[in-house]
């Protein structure tokens, strides 16, 4: 099976929905004299402020956009790219003058001075090789550079599913509190009419204290997971949010690792980045063999200082002599050693991700066999009965105390369904990290 097809046939089934698109700013029309200016792209965080909920994909982009140390990353691989294009480049020739400084002031002889030009040439394929070492060195940066953005991706992800459950725990809360009211209105209801003790509307009460109580605790659990998202989009900690969507769609889960692991192993930039650091020095191993053989460059003179007319004019050649042998050897073992070092990272980085690619995998399909089963029967089942409890309460049929275990069973259903389905959907950005493909990119490599 081809990569394409592979990608092609997997990478479908690990995306999220398409980003919200943009709306773009109203334009006032240029004059008729003058072009109309090109309109300028709208800064990521200004449309996440302005969304009318919390979106995944603008909250990513303006991470990735404002984080600095992706963009010092991303200076030193355009430095190092430029660096590897003067390895390879010829050294500048040498220029000489001397000159005999009493001559020029004398009658009884003429004016003496020398002029020379050298240059050196490698004529081994030196300065090729130190070329392609730099280049291989300036690609294992820029992969490093897209190992440290997608991390980034994978922290705003689980920061945003956090967000998003605090807010539906928060619902959760305020639902169970206006049925709690009801409750404590029935209560107090058949106190009144003598049907019921005080101790029903005094429970009641006891446990709208302990949603208050829940309640802070979760407005503090929303204030620190806006402090991390603010953080990575690199503002004031305590800055305004919008809300998070009020449902999040669930994508299908993977089910072959084996294709996983095979895209994984194409796709990871931490593995490209070992081989381009095994293939520098390689690259630096072969140069120390070529520095066995000696160096030319080559002189063209002029000198005055030379009586004769015809000797003056001067064309050599000189080459170094390269007898350090121990110096040698010893620059021959090292980028030996150099080269098996990055092969057993690479090897480590290996089989690291294929155990990242099976844990997420596993940790998927485990949580959304999990969601299927609260979702389906138990969610289900923890409504119905409060349906029935509370009827059989209201015709003095069941006591107050099972209806409120009723009702913290439905509460633990709803808590438990949210909390597996956020945590299905951070497994399913750690398998995406672990397979090494960004979601904003997986449409564009099933197009391909």
């Amino acid at each position: 099976m081809s990569l394409r097809k592979l990608l092609s046939g997997t990478l479908l089934v690990l995306g999220f929905a398409a980003a919200v698109p943009i709306r773009a700013a109203a334009q006032s029309p240029a004059p008729a004299a003058q072009p109309a200016p090109a309109a300028q792209p709208v800064p990521a965080l200004d449309s996440l402020l302005s969304a009318g909920s919390l979106d995944l994909r603008l909250l990513e982009r303006a991470v990735l956009e404002r984080n600095p140390s992706l963009g010092a990353m991303r200076a030193a691989w355009q430095g190092a790219e430029a660096a590897a294009d003067q390895a390879g480049a010829w050294d500048d020739p040498m220029a000489e003058v001397m000159v005999a400084p009493q001559s020029w002031n004398s009658s009884a002889v003429d004016r003496a001075y020398m002029a020379s030009i050298s240059q050196d040439f490698p004529i081994f394929g030196q300065r090729g090789l130190k070329g392609r070492a730099a280049k291989a060195g300036a690609r294992a940066m820029g992969e490093d550079y897209r190992s440290v953005r997608l991390d980034m991706l994978r922290e705003t992800r689980r920061a945003y599913y956090e967000y998003y459950f605090v807010a539906r725990s928060q619902a959760v809360n305020v639902e169970l509190r206006e049925l709690l009211t009801q409750f404590h209105r029935t209560a107090v209801g058949k106190y009144s009419a003598g049907t019921a003790g005080l101790d029903d509307a005094l429970q009641a009460d006891v446990e709208l204290a302990m949603l208050d109580h829940e309640e802070v605790g979760l407005a503090r659990a929303r204030r620190v997971v806006a402090a991390r998202m603010n953080t990575l989009l690199q503002r004031e900690p305590g800055g305004p949010l919008p809300e998070p969507p009020g449902d999040i769609a669930l994508p299908v889960t993977p089910v072959r690792a084996d294709s996983l692991h095979v895209l994984a192993l194409a796709l990871r930039p931490e593995l490209r980045s070992w081989s381009e650091q095994r293939r520098a020095k390689e690259v630096e191993l072969s140069l120390a063999h070529r520095n066995r053989l000696p160096d030319f460059t080559i002189t063209a003179r002029y000198d005055r200082f030379m009586n004769e007319r015809q000797w003056r004019p001067q064309v050599g050649a000189g080459l170094n002599l390269p007898i350090q042998f121990g110096r040698l050897g010893a620059a021959e073992r090292e980028a030996r050693a150099g080269v098996e070092q990055m092969e057993y990272r690479r090897q480590a980085a290996e089989a690291q991700i294929g155990s990242e690619v099976e844990t997420a995998l596993a940790g998927a399909q485990e949580t959304e066999h999990e969601i299927h089963i609260i979702q389906e029967r138990v969610v289900p089942a923890t409504e119905r009965a409060l349906r029935a409890i509370r009827t059989s309460y209201e015709n003095s049929r069941a006591s107050f105390l099972v209806l409120l275990n009723a009702e913290r069973d439905l509460a633990r259903a709803r808590l438990d369904l949210y909390r597996a389905q956020v945590s299905y959907l951070q497994n399913i950005a750690d398998l995406e990290r672990a397979v090494g493909v960004p979601p904003a990119e997986i449409s564009r490599e099933v197009k391909r």
